[in-house]
């Protein structure tokens, strides 16, 4: 489950990573715990295709269907290759 209930805990950084995730959220506009949590999950989501699927399908209807329409371009693109 991506979402749900949060536990609080700390993580031990290195002073280069931490600049970066700081300059991050600071250029997103998100809490530094709110842009790690994300940063995590978007490293997750490269490879772990039920959590991609999870969050394809909490997308509002609009947005999963410009994503169907992308999946069926991308298929007639492989076919004419």
């Amino acid at each position: 489950m991506v979402s749900g209930m949060r536990r609080k805990t700390s993580l031990t950084l290195d002073e280069s990573a931490l600049a970066a995730a700081r300059a991050g959220a600071e250029q997103d506009g998100k809490p530094l715990s709110q842009w790690v949590e994300q940063a995590i999950l978007n490293e997750v989501g490269r490879s772990d295709v039920a959590l991609i699927e999870e969050w394809e399908r909490a997308l509002p209807k609009e947005d999963q269907a410009v994503l169907a329409a992308l999946a069926d371009t991308d298929r007639l693109v492989d076919l004419d290759r």
